[in-house]
C-alpha cells in the first residue's frame, strides 16, 4: 500500500510540475517587454509664396502644388497668402492650393487688402481640428503681423501644434517683442509645437534671441541663404529644446524662379 502511494504522490508531484512550468511559461509570454515603439516621422515645409506671384509676375500657385505633391510634406506654412485681393485676380489662393493639392487647408488674415485679406496659410495632410490666430505686437505701427496655429491629431493618439508667422521686416522692436510673444504663448504648450515661417532676420541677431535661447533651430548648421535678394537664412523651423523632436534631415529646395524666398523642408523624429 505504501509503494502504491508512494508511486501515486510522484505522478501528482510530476504533474503539478508540468503544470507550473506550463503556467510559469504563459506568465513569461504576458509579461515580455513589447518592442519600443518607433519614433513618428513628420516632413514639414515653410515657403513664403510672394503673395503668389513668381519673378516674371505670373502666378506660382502651380508650382506650389508640385511641391507639395512631389515632396509630400505632413504640413506647410505658407506665408504672404492673398485671399479675393484684385492684385492677384480675387482668387482664394488656399482654397486653390487646397483643392489642386488635396491638402486640408487654413487661412488666417494679418491685415484687409484692397477689398480682400493678407495673411498665412496651413496646409495638412491631416485634418485640422482647431486653428488660432494671435496677434502680435505693433508698437512702431507697421504691417500688422499675427502667429496662426493649428492643432493636428496624429495617428497613435497624439496631437501637434503646427504654428506659422512672419515677423516685421522694419521695425526691430517689433520684431523683437513679436519673437518674445510667441515663445511666451508656445513654450508651455501642452503639445508638441513645430513653429515655421519667415522671420526676417539672421538667428545671430538680437531680435530673435527669444527663440534662440530656448528653441532648437533646425537649419542651425546650415549656411545656405533662404532669400536670395539678400544672400540671408531668414525663413526657419523651430522647436521647443524641451519637444521631444529630432532633426532627421533639413533641405533648402533650390527654386529660384518660384517666389523672392526658397522654400524650407525638414523631417523630424517625434519621439514620446
Amino acid at each position: 500500500m505504501v509503494k502504491i502511494l508512494t508511486v501515486k504522490v510522484l505522478k501528482y508531484s510530476l504533474y503539478l510540475l508540468i503544470c507550473w512550468g506550463s503556467l510559469a511559461g504563459v506568465e513569461a509570454q504576458k509579461t515580455k517587454a513589447k518592442p519600443a515603439a518607433k519614433p513618428m516621422t513628420l516632413k514639414v515645409m515653410t515657403f513664403n509664396i510672394h503673395h503668389g506671384e513668381n519673378n516674371v509676375g505670373k502666378t506660382n500657385l502651380t508650382r506650389v502644388v508640385e511641391l507639395v505633391k512631389e515632396y509630400q510634406p505632413d504640413f506647410v506654412a505658407l506665408q504672404e497668402i492673398d485671399s479675393v485681393v484684385p492684385r492677384s485676380g480675387k482668387l482664394n489662393q488656399m482654397r486653390i492650393l487646397s483643392l489642386l493639392s488635396d491638402y486640408h487647408s487654413a487661412f488666417s488674415a494679418a491685415i484687409d487688402l484692397q477689398g480682400g485679406k493678407y495673411g498665412l496659410g496651413i496646409l495638412s495632410k491631416r485634418p485640422i481640428e482647431h486653428v488660432q490666430k494671435l496677434k502680435l505686437p505693433n508698437p512702431d505701427s507697421t504691417e500688422q503681423r499675427i502667429l496662426m496655429c493649428a492643432l493636428v491629431p496624429l495617428s497613435e493618439g497624439k496631437s501637434i501644434r503646427f504654428c506659422n508667422t512672419h515677423l516685421d521686416h522694419k521695425s526691430a522692436l517689433n520684431r523683437g517683442l513679436q519673437a518674445a510673444i510667441i515663445n511666451e504663448n508656445l513654450q508651455n504648450s501642452i503639445y508638441p509645437v513645430i513653429l515655421g515661417g519667415d522671420f526676417n532676420a539672421t538667428a545671430d541677431n538680437h531680435t530673435l534671441e527669444a527663440l534662440t535661447k530656448y528653441w532648437n533651430d533646425a537649419g542651425a548648421n546650415s549656411v545656405q541663404a533662404t532669400y536670395p535678394g539678400n544672400g540671408k537664412r531668414i525663413d526657419y523651423f523651430w522647436t521647443h529644446q524641451s519637444a521631444p523632436f529630432k532633426v532627421v534631415e533639413y533641405k533648402v529646395l533650390d527654386e529660384p524662379t518660384a517666389s523672392d524666398h526658397l522654400p524650407v523642408l525638414v523631417t523630424y523624429s517625434l519621439g514620446k
